[in-house]
């Protein structure tokens, strides 16, 4: 294992804590239902606790690694989908907003690439204009989200459990990514 899977081993771990906590805290402080979803939660986090525990550094494989990977992803996506629900049903106005204004934008996107290939009157398509169009979409679909972000937390004045359900879901999107490539590269080494 490199410093560098080493550092997100524990990363993963430190996940993990915090989706146990996040269990514990919509238990006893929101009240909401501790469905099938948040005991997996629990049991999922406690066990791979467990493991970082009892696992020493010099001894952890590329099974470890991924499990810990896999499953924080699982773990933590399950409480940003109960978070989003507690905020959705908090601030719903600010969810419309969000979801009008990502449609507007994206609409803006798609028109602007439009007009941008249409300029360049190549007539023969190939995969790479379609790959390059994705590309552009999710570097703008990025930007958006972290400009979106300051706009509600400056001026719409959400409450505080609205923006850290985004935020959480915006970095859960971003380790999602990160866990498909790193284990795919992993996999591809051995």
């Amino acid at each position: 294992m490199t410093r560098l899977r080493l550092f997100c081993f524990k990363q993963f771990f430190k996940i993990h804590i915090f989706c146990v906590l996040m269990t514990l805290v919509f238990n006893f402080f929101m009240k909401t239902n501790f469905g099938i979803d948040l005991w997996f939660v629990l049991i999922l986090s406690t066990v791979n606790i467990l493991i970082f525990l009892f696992t020493r550094k010099f001894k952890i494989t590329c099974d470890h690694y991924t499990f810990a990977a896999i499953t924080s992803c699982i773990s933590l996506s399950i409480i940003t989908v109960r978070f989003l629900w507690v905020a959705f049903f908090i601030d719903l106005f600010n969810m419309i907003y969000f979801f009008t204004s990502l449609l507007i934008f994206g609409i803006i996107v798609a028109v602007v690439i439009k007009m941008k290939s249409s300029k360049s009157k190549v007539k023969k398509r190939k995969n790479v204009d379609i790959i390059k169009r994705l590309r552009y979409l999710g570097w703008s679909f990025l930007l958006f989200l972290f400009f979106y972000q300051l706009i509600l937390s400056y001026l719409l004045r959400p409450n505080f459990l609205t923006v850290m359900a985004l935020s959480i879901s915006h970095l859960n999107l971003l380790l999602i990514m990160w866990t498909y490539f790193d284990i795919l590269q992993l996999y591809k080494k051995n």
